[in-house]
């Protein structure tokens, strides 16, 4: 076959695979943001509600929003979507939205719902006030997390708090309560209970970290340990292999692997602050290690530095007697010589 042609066909082999190639990594990141769509939109129609049944509630038969055409109750819907969690502050961050149906709606037009009383709608410890005539905002609120961050990434949280609402004299209002969300990092399980007259709602959530993220920061920890091994390995190799001595790339390496080792642990995702079990259990090891192989090549390099020293001192004083023994014996080789002569001469 023609040279060119063998070129040719290489060209177009490697053509092909970098086409494969991209095709394969273009597909999988559209793969992954169609999931993460569809998954968001999942997360959002599972939803918990606190309804128990309408016995205790008023049928309305007045104007009512479009909105709440499939529901003509005199009642007023709170969805209450999770959408963050603050470890470092130990807060739930959650968003409240409100949605007043039936009689409690004044008036309202294509923007918003305007209300006929004033109320109050209290969630957790904050009580959020609503005059009337005005339209219900939404409004965002924290609330209180348990849970032991020490076993990231596989640490879980709960938290319950309840949802009340109440008119401006006092008496109870009745609300309907949806919860959902899905935070960043998180898989949340959301609970919602009722009471008898649907006035109060309780929500329970309890949340672990996702698979991503579990993978993620499980991945970081095993690259943690990796390198600080392989730096072990290349401190112990300079010592055993014959002829071999620490160079300034080795020092370098792991140095610089040092140095770098807290910012590699912070990259997992959502991180508590260092202390947690994974840090004695990888952070502190790798540290440890790198540390370890650092002193290890400088004292191997100050070894090899006294060591080349005492040699470059032996060969010089060898060469110094060498010379001196040369020199000797050309100063003393006339004299032998002279000596022979006249050995030779009184021999006749």
């Amino acid at each position: 076959m023609p040279p060119k042609r063998i070129k040719l066909r290489r060209l177009s082999g490697h053509t092909l695979f970098v086409i494969l190639f991209s095709t394969l990594v273009i597909g999988s990141l559209v793969g992954i943001k169609i999931g993460s769509e569809e998954k968001s939109a999942i997360n959002r129609r599972k939803f918990s509600s606190s309804f128990v049944d309408n016995h205790s509630l008023n049928v309305t038969s007045g104007p009512t929003p479009p909105v709440c055409a499939d529901q003509r109750l005199d009642v007023v819907n709170i969805i209450v979507e999770a959408y963050n969690v603050n470890y470092g502050a130990s807060q739930l961050q959650i968003s409240n939205s409100f949605l007043p149906c039936g009689s409690f709606v004044s008036r309202f037009d294509s923007f918003g719902s305007f209300i006929s009383s004033s109320m109050a709608i209290s969630v957790d410890s904050t009580a959020i006030q609503f005059a009337s005539g005005q339209t219900m905002a939404n409004r965002t609120t924290s609330v209180y997390i348990q849970g032991d961050t020490n076993n990231y990434p596989l640490d879980t949280f709960s938290v319950s708090f309840n949802v009340r609402g109440t008119f401006d004299d006092g008496k109870p209002l009745p609300i309907v309560v949806y919860a959902f969300g899905q935070p960043l990092g998180y898989s949340l399980q959301l609970e919602v209970f009722g009471n008898e007259d649907n006035t109060a709602a309780s929500i329970i959530v309890t949340a672990r970290r996702n698979p991503t993220t579990i993978a993620f920061a499980l991945a970081i920890m095993l690259l943690m340990w990796v390198m600080s091994l392989l730096a072990i390995a290349l401190a112990y190799a300079v010592w055993t292999v014959p002829g071999k001595k620490v160079e300034l790339p080795f020092i370098v390496f792991t140095v610089a692997l040092l140095f770098a080792m807290p910012t590699v642990r912070n990259a997992m995702p959502n991180a508590p602050p260092i202390g947690v079990l994974a840090d004695q259990m990888v952070t502190g090891w790798a540290m440890l290690l790198l540390s370890l192989s650092v002193i290890s090549h400088f004292v191997n390099l100050l070894y090899h530095v006294y060591k080349d020293a005492a040699a470059a001192k032996q060969e010089r004083n060898r060469l110094s007697r060498n010379y001196e023994n040369v020199k000797f014996e050309e100063e003393m080789d006339p004299i032998a010589k002279m000596d022979v002569v006249h050995y030779s001469t009184s021999a006749k």
